[in-house]
């Protein structure tokens, strides 16, 4: 990335795309990058836990740990993606997404498809990158279906 030649927002979009991608190709060591040390995260709607400030190491040994033990496949799509700059140094980013999990179970499969919004909270650090400090997740709709069955 080469973050010089790349406007405010471009970045900003940049960084919410690499953390769905990060996730699907499961490259944990890269996603702290894109956080500050303890963003705010909301995730209760999905998880029933309350929202709280999160070491980003904490908060993405959860991912690793639920993405590696209950699906064998993520697909985290950006329906959506709206950058407003509320000032120089702070952003908000509203998405549409859709979360698309693979799970293996006694020999079946099954895919668990989750849409919502996330919302996030970006500020703009002393060298000049920008970093996730809030992510807030609302759920519209959930559905699990078998494999090979059409939507």
């Amino acid at each position: 990335m080469t973050e010089q030649n790349l406007s405010d927002k471009e970045q900003i979009k940049e960084i919410v795309t690499s953390v769905a991608q990060l996730q699907d190709m499961k490259q944990w060591e890269r996603l702290e990058n894109y956080f500050v040390k303890k963003p705010y995260v909301d995730n209760k709607s999905i998880s029933g836990e309350m929202p709280a400030m999160i070491p980003k190491k904490r908060l993405i040994d959860g991912w690793r740990r639920e993405i590696g033990s209950y699906f064998y496949a993520t697909r985290h799509f950006i329906k959506r993606l709206a950058v407003r700059m509320v000032s120089s140094r702070r952003a908000k980013v509203s998405t549409s997404v859709e979360h698309v999990h693979y799970v293996a179970d006694r020999g079946d499969r099954y895919v668990w498809t989750v849409r919502g919004t996330i919302d996030y909270i970006l500020v703009k650090t002393s060298t000049g990158g920008w970093k996730i400090s809030q992510m807030v997740f609302r759920l519209q709709d959930q559905a699990v279906r078998p494999l090979g069955v059409a939507a």
